[in-house]
């Protein structure tokens, strides 16, 4: 599992947040996606690379709260 670094409700249905993937973040680019899942056997997401930070490892997503899998990420 990775760790939430930091969450912050942008408005009531979107959510940014950093996540810390050292392996992701190294080879990031602008545009790309990640898939997300919120537990072992959940549904996988994809979601936009907002941001990234090499140095720090860690991956920034921003995501609204449309259904049931971003509900529980946003929770």
């Amino acid at each position: 599992m990775y760790r939430i670094l930091e969450k912050r409700q942008l408005n009531p249905t979107v959510t940014f947040m950093s996540i810390d993937a050292p392996l992701v973040a190294r080879k990031a680019l602008p545009g790309q996606f990640i898939i997300l899942r919120v537990s072992e056997d959940g549904e996988r997401i994809p979601l936009t690379v907002a941001g990234y930070d090499r140095e720090k490892g860690s991956v920034d997503i921003i995501f609204q709260v449309v259904g049931a899998t971003t509900m529980k990420l946003n929770a």
